[in-house]
């Protein structure tokens, strides 16, 4: 590679005075730029970039041309090029962008360490200009940029173990990212630097433009939810769930129940339940989460946290301390999910298992905290706007599919006659026993119809009761409302007399002092109130169907003629 042949001027003994070059904050030996590595128009373009710096404190979102002093780069760049007599030669160059979300579970101290040792890696695949990271904001949103001598070095500096270990552990680290890979800077002379950003070539992987459509959920972990949940029903059982996503596919590969809470411990007016039921959002419960997708990482599984599970009963989950924990997680990253696992259901032989998430309106909605009137008029909020339920597919590995294959059908006597030919076999396979079942004969009232129809009637009366609060607060403000155009038309009045005495008038507009309107109260238990009642009238209406059917089939017996 071609060296500075001329005088070697002061800008450039100031910028880089010997033959390696810092071209990010790592300064080990092993971190810097070789000069004579590369040609001219990259040496004098690498002492250029030393003088990049960050114009923006939101960085992590603004306009990627806008974030840095290009013009000053271009400058030195200039006055480098003049200082060096040194005829310059259309050159590009190529630049990535690394905006990234880092959510509150990843661990820095392991993320610098694969940071650190993909850019040595960089460093020694050849042609590395700069490189440049910024801090996380307050919600985790950062900017990493990189400057290579060509796209051929880029793809060849991802290819070593370093990066593709980085590059796997991706999606543990961050909840979000996004690599802008073309945006490049052209070059004929140093006066005519153009750094544009075409973006042509975009590999996203964002919360908003790829949401999952599907919860996909391994064997075991349906067996863990089931097991923790049966055992501690009728105490509602919480946990966390791990996994990633995949191309629109929620993979929930992993789970692990929060710590039981000592009630003995706690206050005396919270019971088990309601403790239990606000354990996903409780600090001490946070930090062991944490904990536990740590020690995951450790052994190399998926350590991505995904959401959390609960246990219901008959469908009763809709409630304040369910919205609080899903916002809680989605607030920070929006593929997350609640598995409600219903205890009453399952005990049927039917498993009950479904996913819900937080629809973006009402996300919204709940992050302002206004959920009066006017503002669910506003943006038309309602109760059915609260939840998206998401399809389930419980997924069995194929080690555990060829195992359910190899599994030898019962016999059907106990002496099986061995067949004399393989067409034997052909024509009389063995085949399972009948086992008829006279459950479905049964004309009784399902004892759990019977139990949803008593919610369904609490959540009614549940429904009136805020609807005569709601009457109430209009009934008070009616009556100050009132009291307000009295006093006001009395005091017109008073002013009226006291301007025909040529007396100062009074101000109208005390009246805010001394009247004080009534708050209005929140509407959002009775959406959830609402959407609790839509929930038991689906169920109630399933249990209906079955024995609907059966009765039309005997009423041949049970109506005279």
């Amino acid at each position: 590679m071609g060296n500075l042949s001329v005088q070697t001027s002061s800008l450039r003994q100031q910028l880089a005075p010997g033959r390696h070059l810092v071209v990010s904050l790592y300064q080990d030996e092993e971190h810097l730029l070789d000069l004579e590595s590369v040609g001219v128009e990259q040496q004098l373009m690498a002492i250029a970039l030393t003088k990049l710096k960050c114009l923006r404190d939101d960085y992590a979102t603004s306009p990627y041309l806008e974030t840095f002093n290009w013009d000053e780069v271009i400058d030195t760049l200039r006055e480098l090029t003049k200082e060096s007599n040194h005829v310059w030669k259309e050159t590009s160059f190529y630049i990535v962008a690394f905006r990234s979300q880092i959510p509150p579970t990843t661990a820095y101290e392991e993320l610098s360490a694969l940071d650190k040792a993909a850019h040595a890696e960089a460093i020694a695949s050849g042609g590395f200009l700069k490189y440049w990271f910024g801090l996380p904001d307050a919600e985790g949103r950062n900017l990493a940029t990189c400057i290579w001598r060509s796209h051929e070095d880029a793809r060849k500096g991802g290819t070593g173990p370093a990066h593709r270990k980085a590059a796997g552990a991706a999606r543990s680290f961050y909840a979000s990212w996004k690599i802008d890979q073309d945006p490049k800077a052209y070059s004929r002379t140093p006066d005519s630097t153009i750094i544009k950003h075409t973006a042509s070539d975009t590999m996203v992987e964002s919360q908003k433009d790829a949401p999952f459509k599907t919860v996909q959920v391994e064997a075991l972990v349906v067996m863990k939810i089931v097991k923790h949940c049966s055992s501690a029903f009728p105490t509602i059982a919480t946990g966390s769930i791990v996994g990633m996503d995949n191309n629109g596919v929620l993979e929930i590969t992993n789970a692990f129940p929060f710590p039981m809470i000592d009630v003995s411990s706690s206050d005396s007016h919270q019971d088990a339940s309601s403790l239990a039921a606000a354990a996903p959002r409780a600090k001490a419960n946070i930090a062991y989460q944490n904990e536990m997708i740590r020690h995951l990482k450790e052994v190399n599984v998926d350590a991505n946290n995904v959401g959390w599970y609960t246990s219901a009963t008959m469908g009763n989950f809709i409630n304040l301390n369910f919205i609080e924990n899903q916002y809680h997680y989605q607030r920070d990253n929006d593929k997350t999910v609640a598995l409600v696992h219903d205890v009453s259901r399952s005990s049927q032989g039917t498993l009950s298992l479904r996913a819900f998430r937080l629809s973006p309106e009402f996300m919204a909605a709940y992050k302002e905290g206004k959920f009066t009137t006017d503002s669910l008029q506003k943006s038309k909020l309602s109760f059915r706007d609260i939840l998206i339920e998401v399809p389930v597919i419980v997924h069995n590995s194929h080690l555990l599919t060829s195992f359910l294959h190899q599994i030898p059908a019962p016999p059907e006597s106990a002496e099986i006659p061995l067949p004399a030919s393989l067409d034997d076999i052909r024509r009389n396979p063995v085949k399972l026993p009948a086992h008829p079942s006279f459950d479905t004969l049964d004309l009784s009232i399902d004892p759990f119809l019977e139990k949803t129809c008593d919610l369904l009637l609490d959540s009614i009366e549940s429904h009136y009761a805020d609807l005569n609060n709601y009457q109430y607060y209009q009934r008070q403000l009616a009556r100050e409302q009132f009291k307000i155009s009295q006093w006001q038309a009395k005091r017109k009045a008073e002013n009226a007399a006291r301007l025909a005495a040529k007396q100062p008038p009074l101000p109208e507009d005390e009246w805010q002092r001394l009247f004080k309107l009534p708050q209005e109260p929140s509407r959002l238990e009775g959406m959830l109130n609402a959407r609790q009642v839509e929930q038991y009238s689906r169920q109630v209406d399933g249990f209906t169907a079955t024995i609907t059917s059966k009765m039309f089939a005997v009423r041949g017996n049970l109506l005279p003629e």
